[in-house]
């Protein structure tokens, strides 16, 4: 999701926080669950004001892709990681080392989340605000459909034949969208400081977090698929963005991809979690 939006909404919601008396304290081991487990982390190829959402390669699970922002707004003394070439582009990435092997200019200039599904990428650009459908084969986009704001997180709901979008600007909701028509079959809540989507297990997942400083606050929510409402709540270490289930072959464990912050700098991975739904404690 985009450095620049989120850190206006969030900002706010920090502000509004601690003004009401409401304590923003960092996990502690006793309030981690079994049912979720850090299994690796991947080596991400630029920092986290250069890269939004992510996604596993749907036939090689050594690769993923994660989608490129043209534009990155770099903090007083932060160093670019990124090549200037590869922005504003997907990037099919080597998990253990970080190699950019492919890269497909969508002609965007920031994104959002990335979902897949019928053999096509769906990525959230947003500037103008609108979900692209791409060819997983070379990238080509075939479809754009507009929606009513940015949307940070992204879902293909195979059952709906629907896309889940979560907007984060002007009205928080999710927008559940038909792949067919283009248009919004519902609006669901969602919480402004949303940050990826990812359906594993048949849960709906979504991370959140409070602010993007050191005194941030992280969890893994659990969303009801009829409402949007937050079933469930897990702490997290750490800010985790972006959402992806763990692969789209279906060869590795079920469980998930965060792009999750891993310095103070800027510097991000890819962190693969295993995901056992019934074993969590929400």
């Amino acid at each position: 999701m985009s450095n620049q939006w989120t850190k206006v909404v969030l900002g706010s919601l920090l502000i509004a926080l601690v003004a009401a008396g409401v304590a923003v304290a960092c996990p502690t081991d006793a309030e981690k669950t079994a049912g979720i487990q850090v299994i690796e982390d991947y080596v991400a190829p630029g920092l986290n004001n250069e890269l939004s959402g992510i996604y596993p390669h749907p036939s090689n699970d050594e690769l993923y892709y994660v989608a490129a922002n043209r534009k990155p707004v770099y903090r007083a003394g932060q160093k670019a990681m990124l090549p200037e070439n590869l922005r504003g582009q997907i990037l099919t990435v080597e998990k253990k080392s970080g190699e950019v092997v492919e890269a497909w200019d969508l002609g965007g200039v920031e994104y959002g989340g990335m979902a897949y599904g019928e053999g096509h990428l769906f990525v959230s650009s947003l500037e103008p605000a609108e979900i692209l459908k791409v060819s997983a084969k070379d990238g080509e986009i075939v479809r754009r459909y507009p929606i009513a704001g940015p949307a940070g997180g992204l879902e293909f709901d195979a059952e709906r034949n629907a896309l889940i979008a979560q907007i984060f600007v002007g009205y928080p909701q999710l927008a559940v969208i038909d792949v067919e028509s283009g248009a919004t079959l519902e609006a669901l809540w969602s919480d402004e400081s949303a940050m990826g989507l990812a359906k594993v297990q048949g849960d709906i997942l979504c991370t959140w977090v409070s602010s993007f400083d050191e005194h941030a606050r992280a969890e893994l929510r659990l969303i009801d698929g009829e409402t949007g409402e937050v079933a469930g709540r897990v702490p997290l270490d750490e800010v985790h963005t972006s959402l992806a289930p763990a692969s789209a072959t279906g060869n590795l464990a079920d469980g998930f991809l965060s792009l999750v912050a891993t310095g103070s700098d800027g510097e991000v991975a890819v962190r693969h979690y295993s995901y056992t739904n019934d074993a969590v404690t929400w």
